[in-house]
């Protein structure tokens, strides 16, 4: 991994969304690559560990009044990548949710990533990247409306975005995940024990598609959405 620790080597990613999960294993590999990562959660707890590389802020990115809050503590500091990691699923007992359901699943899913990338832009450094985790199309389709519209939004979001930050020297683009284990594995699969059969990935497999997104090793790659299911639909 010698050329990817020389670019993330003293850079700063922010990640959203820092549970068990893609977002803590995201956060530990670009640590071990050499960078520096602010995560942003609702509790504000670190990841467990030692991990200096690692600072975890107390932040709701479903809530304007935290990024606005976030923004003034990070003035000063280059930021050299985000990624938006912030969502959520929960089942639902009917396909067609009810409105105000869909519009939760929207907020959660739309709105904290859009929000993040409105507020975080302005103090991005030239030459940085965003990175926004979506979902599968194979898994929208097996899912209900509220949690399959909120991530296909994503996909469109990514494309404007990109569109949008193009003349900052910006790039933006998405993960589609699929099934992901919510489990703290990467002391386990670092740098790529990968378990060669099932359809659930391991956390590390998404943060490494995120690492490459956010490197330069990825620079002619903008706007785009990269399926990453294991193949779930063959």
């Amino acid at each position: 991994m010698g050329m990817l620790e020389d670019y993330f080597k003293g850079k700063t990613i922010i990640i959203s969304g820092m549970g068990s999960g893609q977002g803590t294993a995201t956060a530990k590999l670009i640590e071990k690559l050499g960078g520096n990562v602010i995560g942003l959660s609702r509790n504000g707890n670190p990841p467990v560990g030692n991990h200096p590389g690692i600072s975890v802020i107390k932040c709701d990115v479903g809530k304007q009044e935290d990024l606005e809050k976030l923004k003034e503590t990070l003035s000063g500091t280059k930021i050299h990548g985000l990624v938006n990691n912030a969502g959520k699923w929960e089942s639902a007992t009917d396909l067609l949710v009810p409105p105000n359901k869909l519009t939760d699943f929207f907020m959660s899913n739309v709105n904290t990533q859009y929000s993040t990338i409105v507020s975080i832009k302005d103090i991005m450094e030239k030459h940085s990247s965003i990175v926004n985790i979506g979902a599968s199309r194979n898994l929208l389709k097996v899912n209900h409306a509220g949690y399959s519209i909120s991530k296909y939004a994503i996909e469109e979001m990514t494309r404007i975005a990109a569109s949008s930050l193009r003349d900052k020297m910006i790039r933006v683009n998405a993960v589609l995940p699929g099934s992901v284990s919510k489990e703290d594995s990467f002391q386990r699969t670092f740098p790529h024990e990968f378990p060669h059969t099932g359809n659930i990935s391991e956390p590390l497999e998404i943060a490494n598609i995120s690492a490459f997104l956010l490197s330069p090793f990825s620079f002619a790659v903008n706007g785009q959405c990269i399926t990453a299911d294991r193949g779930l639909g063959l």
